[in-house]
């Protein structure tokens, strides 16, 4: 047999090797989702059902729904000194089910939600140098925090003020009083959609931090102009996402994220310079 013949079958060897260790991986990561995915179906059936009132009976599902909207959705606003009634009101005969469906599913995510979060920390844990390990573990509760605090400023600021300002040019007179009515499964589908998207977006500093960290970024991106560009970029943001007239849901949602940012640049700068002075080939 030739070298030629040689080199190739060895080739081939390598080749089906790699091709069995990808799919060992890929099998692996069907495991775990299918362990999140049957936690997600148990959760979202038992946990919506569980009693928060045993006589008469009321279960979890109908109170979380009706916080959630109540939240969101004020029962009124007014409208150049008029009070305007806000009523919910649902588009087709199965609105009701299609909204308990979606609240029971929305319950069930929250639930498995760090399921998920350690399946793929688990999967991607064999792979990782001790090091990255660490910086995994750092970063991980950092991250669900500001993923939190996004949430929580669309969910509290966000969503009313701009429900508010919609309501405004949907208002009828009805009798002696103005009315602005809202589909609430329309209400409930935006709601998740803007928390989950605000909620992302406050992901960006932890992405800046391991970007500037590995000098992939300068930690000069957020000084002078750039500074300021990126300020007017998330203030315009802001603008779109909370279309309220006090500029209030703009700057709740724009400032903290903004001072996130300035810190993760921060704190990645002198990450960056610690393993320079431990690693002397590294540039700071």
């Amino acid at each position: 047999m030739g070298a030629g013949a040689v080199a190739e079958e060895e080739r081939v060897e390598e080749n089906r090797d790699i091709e069995a260790d990808v799919w060992f991986h890929v099998q692996e990561l069907i495991m775990r989702l299918r362990k999140v995915a049957i936690a997600f179906v148990v959760a979202s059936i038992i946990v919506p059902l569980v009693p928060v009132s045993i006589t008469p009976y009321v279960p979890l599902l109908t109170v979380f729904t009706k916080y959630f909207i109540n939240s969101v959705v004020p029962s009124s606003v007014d409208v150049l000194g008029y009070h305007v009634e806000v009523r919910l009101i649902q588009t087709s005969p199965f609105a009701g089910l299609s909204l308990l469906i979606k609240t029971a599913l929305l319950m069930g995510l929250l639930v498995v939600s760090p399921l998920l979060a350690y399946e793929l920390y688990a999967f991607i844990k064999p792979a990782l140098y001790p090091h990255e390990d660490r910086f995994v573990r750092t970063l991980g509760p950092i991250a669900v925090g500001l993923f939190i605090l996004g949430a929580l400023i669309a969910f509290k600021v966000i969503l009313p003020l701009g429900y508010a300002i919609s309501f405004i040019t949907s208002v009828v007179l009805i009798g002696d009083k103005l009315v602005a009515f809202a589909d609430v499964n329309n209400i409930l589908q935006t709601s998740i959609l803007v928390i989950v998207g605000v909620g992302l977006l406050y992901e960006t500093p932890v992405l800046l931090y391991g970007a500037v960290r590995a000098g992939i970024v300068s930690p000069n991106i957020l000084s002078g102009d750039k500074g300021r560009m990126v300020l007017l970029g998330l203030l315009a943001l802001g603008a779109v996402i909370s279309p309220d007239g006090t500029g209030l849901g703009m700057l709740v949602l724009t400032l903290p994220l903004f001072i996130a940012l300035k810190l993760a640049v921060w704190f990645g700068a002198r990450s960056r310079k610690a393993a320079a002075s431990e690693a002397p080939g590294l540039q700071p």
